[in-house]
């Protein structure tokens, strides 16, 4: 049935990772460049990340989660700032982990000890991630055939975006960081994915604006707040510490289609004129996403 012009589509929940690194000289961010044949953001500078599936939330999964790092999961809010069941919550960050090692060969898993996956290792499992493309449930027993465990309480949630109401096809997606080792090389399966940089977030931002990587909006804005905070804090480990216990709170813009089509924020003093479903009146922006330009106008 032809959904109703008036009845929004129900975002799907999604999740993205902010792979960091120490570089030679700043911290670098992984973005990797979709096929341009592909109907959903082709030809886009993208974070890794993609929509959660039943096999995130799966026993099997759940089992590679250490109990402690089930309590330090990040706990997740909706739009309306309610707690999200935690289940959920690991679900969105096994998801996270899965998609990472589908995307970019990077395994965000740890031995019994606790240690992250050696180069050596993530070499050897590389063969596997098409078939968990295809089968997601596969990526848990990876996990269990290798003894390997999720500690999903090292993911910092970064941010939570919704697809405006407007837009078609919608994701309510959450934005993890997640520190990986310098050796720890991204590998792009060449099929989805046809490029791959590790630049500076501030590097990023300025070939963006002036057209040389396509990024969408979202992208631009977690690229340009992690700048400003890395700045603020001086290094990784000091943004990693700083932010662990960040507030998030879920950002649903508005796309408006006037002389030129924008996207309003929800601190734009103008956001709640346009047509489209709004952030409940109550939520509060912290100043760091309120220094960020309320606006953005679409380059065509």
């Amino acid at each position: 049935m032809e959904q109703q012009r008036n009845q929004p589509a129900v975002p799907r929940p999604a999740a993205t990772v902010l792979l960091l690194r120490q570089g030679p000289d700043t911290v670098e961010v992984l973005l990797i460049r979709r096929h341009e044949k592909l109907a959903f953001m082709g030809g886009m500078w993208v974070f890794p990340g993609g929509s959660i599936c039943a096999a995130d939330g799966s026993a099997a999964a759940i089992e590679r989660i250490p109990a402690p790092s089930q309590t330090g999961c990040a706990r997740l809010g909706t739009l309306q700032g309610e707690p999200l069941d935690p289940r959920e919550c690991l679900a969105l960050a096994v998801a996270a982990c899965r998609e990472t090692f589908e995307e970019t060969g990077v395994l965000l898993a740890s031995d019994a000890a606790g240690n992250h996956c050696d180069s050596a290792l993530t070499a050897r499992l590389q063969d596997q991630r098409r078939a968990i493309a295809s089968q997601p449930e596969l990526f848990a027993d990876l996990l269990r055939t290798e003894d390997l465990f999720l500690r999903v309480e090292r993911l910092v949630y970064w941010a939570h975006w919704i697809t405006p109401s407007i837009v078609p096809r919608r994701f309510d997606t959450r934005f993890f960081l997640a520190p990986v080792p310098s050796d720890q090389l991204a590998v792009i399966d060449s099929t989805e994915t046809v490029d791959h940089a590790w630049l500076s977030p501030a590097a990023i931002v300025a070939a963006a604006q002036a057209g040389a990587m396509p990024v969408s909006h979202p992208t631009l804005y977690n690229l340009m707040e992690l700048d400003a905070s890395l700045q603020q804090h001086g290094s990784l480990q000091g943004l990693l510490v700083a932010e662990a216990q960040r507030s998030v709170v879920a950002i649903l813009p508005k796309m408006v289609h006037e002389e030129q089509t924008a996207m309003v924020l929800p601190w734009d003093p103008f956001y709640r004129n346009f047509v489209g479903d709004s952030v409940p009146e109550h939520l509060e922006y912290p100043a760091q996403l309120r220094a960020l330009p309320p606006r953005m106008i679409a380059k065509r």
